[in-house]
């Protein structure tokens, strides 16, 4: 007989900080990137502000992780 909800799977999460840790590294990086890449659109002469604009809100993103790294340790 088989499980209505089909199989039970178990998984091993990782800690949460450590998720959290992650995705900093991640937004890290795409900020950095991010930064470069309008840096140098913007000397070309190209009209930046979109990117400006989700720049910055991957950069309060990665502030709030930072606070909730913070108050985890």
């Amino acid at each position: 007989m088989s499980h209505p909800h089909g199989p039970t799977e178990f998984r091993f999460s990782s800690p949460p900080s450590a998720d959290l840790d992650a995705h900093r590294r991640t937004l890290e990086n795409r900020l950095d990137d991010g930064y470069h890449r309008i840096d140098q659109a913007a000397m070309s002469g190209a009209d930046v502000s979109e990117w400006e604009s989700f720049w910055l809100r991957l950069l309060g993103e990665y502030e709030d992780i930072c606070r909730e790294l913070d108050q985890a340790a």
